[in-house]
């Protein structure tokens, strides 16, 4: 009977993070996107279960406090301020990153030249 029970409560968090945390909301095409997007909801879902863990009181009795449920805009600030490390700011690091990005920025031009030059060929 107590493993039922468990089971119950496990598919009832489950179905609250899936419609809090936006679980069932992902539309992906791939493993890799798939995996990231199921990664950030249930990090987003525990990251609200701990607040909500807070509300209660040892006999399973709520102090008073009713939460609305988070907004996406708020769950993502919770995110940064509790997870995410701030961004870098110094200016090697900027200066880096623009490089990086110009060059790749340049290698996906001169790819795009290439093909169409290709394609344009086969055409005529």
């Amino acid at each position: 009977m107590n493993i039922i029970c468990t089971r119950w409560k496990t598919e009832e968090d489950f179905q609250g993070a899936k419609g809090l945390a936006g679980l069932d909301q992902g539309q992906v095409t791939c493993w890799t996107s798939w995996m990231r997007w199921s990664l950030i909801s249930l990090f987003a879902a525990a990251v609200l279960a701990v607040p909500h863990a807070a509300t209660r009181t040892v006999d399973g009795t709520e102090h008073g406090l009713q939460l609305a449920p988070a907004s996406g805009r708020e769950l993502l600030a919770v995110l940064r301020i509790t997870a995410l490390p701030a961004p870098r700011r110094d200016l090697e690091h900027v200066l880096h990153w623009s490089a990086w990005r110009r060059h790749h920025r340049h290698q996906a031009t001169e790819a795009h030249r290439r093909w169409n030059n290709i394609t344009a060929a086969a055409t005529t």
